[in-house]
């Protein structure tokens, strides 16, 4: 999937866009809802708003933390894999957004 794709997607029940400011535990909802309905993909480092792209290269410490909710917040642990797609960031930066896919 590219950048491009990623932003032409319209939220819905199996896609939303989270900053990578969200923290963990309001994460987890999302990541519980979908793993309860059909699944789906949420793109973190992409504000839900104005789709204005964060990337998450420069929050390494609490993209690890993303990483770990589904295992720390959810209970039981919700299966996700990961994907890193690389972007330009709204500071003109080469970047990453994390699509986190939800079984």
């Amino acid at each position: 999937m590219t950048i491009d794709e990623v932003l032409s997607m319209d939220e819905k029940q199996i896609f939303d866009r989270k900053s990578i400011l969200i923290k963990p535990v309001d994460l987890s909802d999302t990541i519980c809802a979908f793993a309860n309905a059909d699944g789906g993909t949420i793109a973190i480092g992409i504000s839900d708003k104005k789709r204005r792209i964060e990337g998450v290269d420069r929050h390494t410490e609490h993209l690890n933390d993303i990483l770990r909710t589904p295992i720390d917040f959810c209970n039981p642990t919700v299966p996700v894999t990961t994907e890193m797609v690389e972007c330009v960031n709204s500071d003109g930066e080469p970047d990453h957004v994390l699509l986190m896919h939800v079984e």
